[in-house]
C-alpha cells in the first residue's frame, strides 16, 4: 500500500506599496495614500493592504468607482 501524503501550498500575493500609493492618489485619496506610504512595508500582502483599506472604509469597489470603472 501505497500512501501519498496531502502537501497544501501556500502563495501569498504581494503587491508593491508604491502601486498602492499611486492607486489611491488616483481614486482622490491622498491622506490614505499619504498614510499608506508611511506604514506599509514595501511590499505588503493582499490581506494586510485590504485590512488598511478597510481602516479608512476603502473596498475594492470603492476603487473601482473612484477609479471610474464598475464592480
Amino acid at each position: 500500500m501505497v500512501a501519498s501524503a496531502e502537501r497544501e501550498v501556500l502563495v501569498a500575493l504581494l503587491i508593491a506599496k508604491r502601486e498602492i500609493v499611486e492607486m489611491l492618489r488616483r481614486a482622490g485619496l491622498p491622506e490614505a495614500a499619504d498614510e499608506a506610504d508611511r506604514s506599509l512595508p514595501d511590499r505588503v500582502e493582499l490581506e494586510r493592504a485590504q485590512e488598511f483599506g478597510a481602516r479608512y472604509g476603502i473596498t475594492r469597489d470603492e476603487l473601482i468607482s473612484r477609479m471610474g470603472g464598475s464592480p
